[in-house]
């Protein structure tokens, strides 16, 4: 019952000072609810690099509900230490952000390869018109939800082709490039409660993406990836492979900005974890 009354509490904040700073910092005018201003928002709001070293070092130091990187935490963050979020921390903030700004708009949970429910995103209804917007993804543009016909769209680094299954009333996202096409996840296009939402937050910390280091962040047109001591410059028609084992900490701070001793910090924990499993 108390964990109940907690998750509610997260839910029911409406996070002033995280939101006006985010509209603040980037100059948005966010007074009416129009496609042209859900544009500006998910644009700028990609600015904020999926990354799960905050995560990480987070899970070491706290427990249950305190765990949970909420929008003044990652607001702060990123403008002290250039940290971004993962999919949860990140939806969750952009959530805020969009109600603020007068959008109806609600998570979904997704399901991808290696699970369900492990990843999240928002749709947002504007004009009898479904969007789904989604930052832990590097989306950096709204997305039409089309139950007639596939909506496909280029992004900076690659196209998204949606796709809405009648027979399971499901959504599909594909990303591909003038290579190939890969299926990314899919969810069923309805709201989850607030506890469920928490809920896979919560369990996300038990997931293997918490098993090593994970950055992404979209820059002059290219995906920078890195995990572990591989990294990835990709855009759409060009795809470079990086080893940065000899100069992991270095490249992090030069691509991401994030300093070397949270680097090290969080590749600690992660050797600690793996040990104990041992």
């Amino acid at each position: 019952m108390k964990n109940k009354k907690i998750i509610s509490t997260i839910g029911g904040n409406d996070y002033k000072n995280a939101v006006s700073g985010f509209l603040s910092n980037y100059s948005i005018t966010a007074n009416i609810a129009e496609l042209s201003v859900l544009h500006e928002i998910v644009k700028k709001f990609s600015k904020f690099p999926y990354e799960n070293l905050s995560k990480i070092i987070k899970n070491r130091k706290t427990e249950g509900l305190n765990k949970l990187r909420l929008p003044e935490e990652v607001f702060e963050e990123n403008r002290e230490y250039n940290f971004g979020g993962t999919c949860f921390s990140l939806t969750f903030y952009l959530k805020k952000i969009l109600v603020s700004a007068g959008f109806s708009t609600y998570p979904v949970l997704a399901d991808m390869k290696w699970g369900k429910n492990v990843h999240c995103s928002l749709v947002v209804l504007l004009d009898g018109v479904k969007y789904l917007v989604d930052p832990g993804y590097l989306i950096t543009t709204p997305m039409e939800i089309n139950k007639l016909k596939p909506k496909m769209y280029k992004t900076e680094f690659s196209g998204v082709e949606l796709i809405f299954r009648r027979d399971s009333r499901r959504v599909e996202l594909y990303t591909f490039n003038s290579a190939d096409r890969k299926w990314r996840y899919s969810f069923e296009d309805k709201p989850v409660t607030e506890d469920e939402f928490a809920k896979a937050w919560l369990e996300s910390f038990s997931l293997k993406t918490m098993k090593g280091l994970c950055l992404n962040k979209v820059e002059n047109n290219t995906r920078i990836y890195i995990h572990n001591t591989f990294m990835r410059e990709e855009n759409f028609n060009t795809k470079k492979n990086y080893k940065i084992k000899n100069n992991l900490h270095q490249t992090v701070y030069e691509r991401f900005g994030i300093a070397t001793d949270f680097v090290e910090e969080a590749m600690e924990y992660v050797k600690e974890l793996s040990l104990s499993k041992e």
